[in-house]
């Protein structure tokens, strides 16, 4: 092995932990490969300390930390950066402890969240799920954060193990004890665990997430409206979600997005679940079945639960979305093969190509009008029709998640780069600003941070946590 500091980690902290390598493999999206000095693969926290530690000791060296690596769509396991080293953390893949009276678990970055939901299955508790793959990290999405079907993954985040680039390991927010303390993630004084979500001020090890109670009666409603009654369908809609009608996350995929993943076509979909005990989940069911019904917005209002599955209705979207908001992964790889061709271990090398741009914007019909007059002149500029699936993540904000599938060997492949590029600038301008960055657009992160003197604090804390740039400063500095 040519390169010292690999040689290094092979004899003096373990065999099988360093990989030569130049280049990674291809990634979904088509991005420019950045040149690797290396990967390393530890299996212990001793392990990842002891890197930390001899990496201190080779200038110039650093590490670009990833949990599993299925951050598709905006980079995969690629760096910004040239030439440092990446960190794989799949590996560190134990449950380490679980509480299912108190409602919590404390994880690896290689937990998946099928890991969780088969721990889960029959319990009294599951798991926020998010429609990537099954093999996705929990806690590195939740660290990025992610948006699950019941909430944004960073409100899972209750505790935090980090070990810091002088190789200090720290915990913060809650972590369990011998004494039944309520699961508080601020304590007293600032509150460090959103301090490390998209940073690169440490390296987190482990985690404390919470386990949700299973409600009494799940049910989802399925129902349908045209484009044409759009800003009727998002007043209604955000009257409902104001009023605390649904549960969690309601999402609506529009029309490409349902040619995307494989529902219905031709029209927008809306997916509302409603937890409870099971009369009040009856009672608001025929309630909006007959706002439905009285609208003249909204058709095919179908509802699915254990009762009433009618699993030969259901497409994979309604099989995915009635699965994962009751902590089920079971059709989460079934989509994404359906969507890209390739299954989970293939998408980066094989699968069609693959872009997310994630911006937030208001819950009003005129933000959404707006963004989609964006995207309609996105389509005549480029020819790349983009599908966006409508979350709303409370009554005021709605996560807006624009995807663009395209044939990473034709000439589509720079088109949808453009279209990238577009939607970026063009909602920017709109001030719907994304909430979480690519790899090539990570110059962006200065642009959309509030005011200058943030963004200078925020380099100021790099500067004083970690002034050797051990870890790279990846997207969002």
């Amino acid at each position: 092995m040519k390169n010292k500091f690999l040689t290094e980690i092979s004899n003096n902290i373990g065999e099988g932990i360093a990989h030569d390598y130049e280049y990674l493999k291809d990634n979904v999206s088509g991005y420019k490969k950045r040149r690797v000095s290396g990967i390393l693969t530890p299996k212990t926290l001793a392990e990842v300390r002891g890197i930390i530690n001899l990496a201190k000791t080779f200038p110039g060296v650093q590490l670009h930390p990833v949990s599993v690596g299925y951050n598709w769509g905006l980079g995969s396991k690629e760096d910004i950066a040239e030439g440092s080293y990446l960190l794989e953390l799949k590996r560190l893949n134990n449950i380490q402890k679980m509480d299912l009276t108190e409602g919590w678990a404390i994880i690896e970055p290689g937990v998946t969240q099928a890991d969780l939901s088969q721990k889960l299955r029959g319990s009294n508790r599951f798991i926020n799920i998010t429609a990537s793959s099954s093999h996705s990290s929990f806690l590195g999405n939740a660290m990025d954060r992610g948006v699950g079907l019941r909430h944004q993954r960073t409100e899972d985040l209750v505790g935090l193990e980090v070990l810091l680039p002088d190789g200090k390991l720290i915990r913060v927010g809650w972590w369990p004890t011998d004494k039944p303390t309520p699961i508080y993630p601020h304590g007293i004084g600032p509150s460090l665990v959103q301090f490390f979500t998209q940073s690169s001020f440490g390296i987190v090890t482990a985690g404390v997430i919470r386990l949700h109670q299973r409600a009494e009666f799940t049910r989802v409603l399925r129902f349908t409206f045209q484009r044409d009654n759009l800003s009727q369908a998002i007043l209604l809609l955000q009257k409902w979600v104001a009023n605390k009608i649904n549960s969690g996350v309601l999402k609506i995929y529009d029309t490409m997005a349902n040619q995307t993943y494989g529902g219905k076509n031709n029209t927008y979909t809306v997916h509302m679940c409603i937890d409870g005990l099971k009369e009040h989940v009856n009672i608001t069911t025929n309630f909006i079945i007959k706002e439905c019904t009285h609208s003249n917005i909204f058709n095919d209002v179908e509802y699915f639960d254990d009762k009433n599955n009618n699993d030969e209705k259901k497409d994979i979207i309604a099989k995915l979305v009635n699965a994962a908001h009751v902590g089920e992964t079971l059709y989460n790889d079934e989509l994404l093969a359906q969507t890209l061709g390739e299954s989970h271990s293939n998408i980066d090398e094989h699968g069609k190509g693959w872009l997310f741009f994630l911006p937030l914007i208001p819950f009003t019909p005129q933000a959404l009008t707006q963004a989609y007059a964006i995207i309609d002149d996105i389509k005549n500029k480029t020819g790349i029709t983009c599908g966006a699936t409508i979350n709303s993540l409370n009554e005021q904000i709605i996560d807006l998640v624009v995807s663009i599938c395209f044939d990473k060997n034709s000439d589509e492949k720079d088109r949808a780069f453009h279209a990238l590029d577009l939607l970026h600038q063009q909602f920017n301008d709109c001030g719907f600003i994304p909430y979480r960055l690519d790899i090539d657009h990570a110059h962006w992160a200065r642009k959309i941070t509030p005011n200058e003197s943030e963004y200078n604090f925020i380099k100021e804390l790099k500067l004083y946590l970690d002034s050797n740039n051990l870890i790279s400063n990846d997207r969002y500095l």
